[in-house]
């Protein structure tokens, strides 16, 4: 297989971050392959403070599997290489056949900051028109978290649901003291919020309140162990975390046997992944969710247009769009430091 790559560099409007890092850049590498007239793409961009392998572990990753014709090691590597096989040939499985039929998805807004942040983005209109608000909890102190919870329930119409992501940060106690003083119903559910991925059906019982797991998909838990548990009803997925595209849909699959939802969503990636993504969703069956894909909002620049979310809905490109970078043959790429 042929294979091109081209660097690039994605600029934060303001640092962002993620875990115990900060970043103000996103780094990546793009795939370019070709089957036929035909090409297509795919992005590897592992997450600083997200993914387990760094960038340069995932191009050696990507080079050994081209160099050996097998599938790459690292997860974002294989997500990357898959995205590019499979847009080049066009593969209808995924959604990926062009022209793509009319058709939008939900987005949900998403929102990391306090109280006061909350009414600055409310009265920008950031939230105008979404039907659900993710909003990123246990990064502060609890109290905070309520009051910032609070305010945009009272700023919102009621029919808006809010999701909470926690990204494992509070032990049970701590959890269920905040969760209880918020109203449950206008909670969609709570992503990952607890240290202990075994407690997460304790923690909806006593508060509620559904619960997703996202984390614990990627860490090494036993599978049985939370898909399917009591209170515990979605699944998070990153296909970047995951792998290959088959392994997505195996995802998906074993979700739905389990009687869970799924939601999509990404590592904050680039407006190319995140226009693939929410062609999978349709694909794949799962498009009646709100999908975590606005996160575009946070660059100053992209690799392409961003595709516009209106009044909380992206409509699906007719055709997959194309990156606007510079590709040289893999065999002369040399990663910037």
């Amino acid at each position: 297989m042929k294979v091109d790559l081209a660097y690039f560099e994605i600029p934060f409007l303001k640092p962002y971050r993620v875990g115990t890092e900060t970043i103000s850049v996103r780094r990546g590498v793009m795939v370019r392959t070709k089957i036929g007239k035909r090409f297509g793409y795919g992005e590897v961009a592992p997450l600083l403070g997200f993914h387990r392998e760094t960038l340069e572990q995932s191009l050696s990753s990507l080079r050994e599997s081209v160099a050996n014709n097998s599938a790459p090691m690292c997860p974002s590597a294989a997500f990357g290489l898959s995205c590019a096989v499979e847009t080049a040939a066009a593969n209808p499985r995924y959604g990926f056949a062009d022209p793509a039929p009319e058709s939008d998805l939900g987005i949900n807004a998403f929102f990391a900051g306090g109280s006061r942040e909350a009414k600055m983005a409310f009265t920008a209109g950031h939230f105008d028109g979404f039907q659900t608000i993710k909003i990123k909890i246990g990064r502060g102190k609890p109290v905070d978290d309520l009051r910032t919870i609070n305010t945009i329930i009272e700023l919102v119409d009621p029919e808006v649901r809010i999701r909470l992501d926690g990204n494992r940060t509070m032990s049970l106690a701590v959890a269920e003291r905040l969760l209880s003083r918020i109203d449950a119903s206008r909670i969609d559910y709570v992503e990952e919020p607890l240290k202990d991925h075994a407690d997460l059906s304790e923690l909806s019982r006593r508060v509620g309140m559904i619960m997703g797991i996202d984390e614990s998909l990627h860490l090494g838990v036993p599978i049985e162990e939370v898909l399917g548990a009591p209170g515990v009803e979605v699944q998070i997925l990153k296909p970047s975390l995951i792998g290959a595209l088959e392994e997505v849909e195996s995802f998906v699959t074993q979700g739905r046997i389990h009687g869970m939802d799924t939601v999509l969503s990404t590592a904050v990636d680039s407006s190319y992944t995140i226009a693939l993504v929410a062609r999978m969703a349709r694909s794949l069956g799962v498009g009646d969710r709100d999908h975590g894909l606005g996160t575009a909002c946070l660059f100053a620049s992209d690799v392409l247009t961003p595709t516009p979310i209106i009044r909380g809905r992206m409509k699906i490109a007719l055709t997959l769009p194309t990156p606007n970078l510079v590709f040289v043959p893999s065999d002369q790429f040399i990663l910037p430091c």
